[in-house]
């Protein structure tokens, strides 16, 4: 997924870790090909390829993926919008599983791969009664399982994308932590789909949740909420902390 992923995994038997790793790995392989828009073998590049042309039909698992975004487009009064701004012209199908893309507009995966890859692999830990692990997708996405072997939990520090100085600590058990934010080498990379531009400026929104696509969701759409839309947002969503920066 374009990003580094560190894995620490704490348990008794090096069989079954070891068997956890590869299984990890070729799960986050199977979601990169499955929501991969720049991948023309990917089920999502044909969507979004044929989408335009006529109403096309899918997997379910991807009909879910798409069902769960558009849940959060509601929640987040359009701030998550993987269409960046078309998703009302959207036609969905729902008996057929199938939509239709008005325009040239596509779906884009970016804010919430990460979160469904986190997701799956959480369900490989409990199938392999891991109980305490932590798993870094490039410092934006973590997910917590149990507690450090030397603490009550995870402790997560949140940085100044700039400086570097340590703005916040989020403290994770059994849960799941999403950074979003402008930083110096991505400066302007998080689109509002209300108006077509990038948020620029320095910016950080950091979220804790039990669900780690819920977490993810909810700081990409902080990332362009308006002051007077933020309240409503986070009350729709079941959060256990949330910090903006900026």
């Amino acid at each position: 997924m374009g990003t580094r992923l560190d894995a620490l995994l704490f348990g008794e038997e090096p069989a079954a870790l070891e068997r956890l790793c590869c299984g990890m790995e070729a799960e986050i392989r199977r979601v990169e090909r499955l929501l991969n828009r720049f991948d023309p073998e990917s089920a999502l590049y044909q969507v979004n390829r044929d989408a335009v042309i006529y109403p096309v039909g899918m997997a379910e698992e991807l009909w879910t993926v798409l069902q769960d975004c558009r849940r959060y487009y509601e929640w987040t009064e359009g701030c998550f919008d993987i269409t960046r701004g078309c998703f009302d012209g959207a036609e969905f199908d729902d008996a057929n599983r199938t939509v239709f893309l008005k325009g040239r507009a596509g779906f884009d995966f970016g804010g919430y791969g990460k979160g469904y890859a986190l997701r799956q692999i959480r369900r490989l830990l409990e199938a392999e009664k891991v109980t305490r692990a932590l798993i870094n997708f490039g410092d934006s996405s973590i997910l917590a399982a149990g507690t450090h072997p030397h603490g009550d939990c995870w402790p997560v520090g949140i940085d100044h994308p700039c400086t570097g100085e340590r703005m916040g600590v989020m403290r994770l058990r059994d849960c799941s932590l999403s950074v979003s934010g402008n930083r110096p080498a991505q400066p302007a990379h998080i689109v509002d789909p209300e108006t077509g531009a990038c948020v620029t400026g320095w910016k950080t929104v950091a979220a804790v949740a039990a669900d780690p696509v819920d977490a993810e969701a909810l700081t990409t759409a902080l990332m362009v909420a308006t002051p007077d839309k933020v309240e409503k947002i986070v009350n729709r969503f079941s959060i256990i902390e949330y910090k903006i920066y900026g």
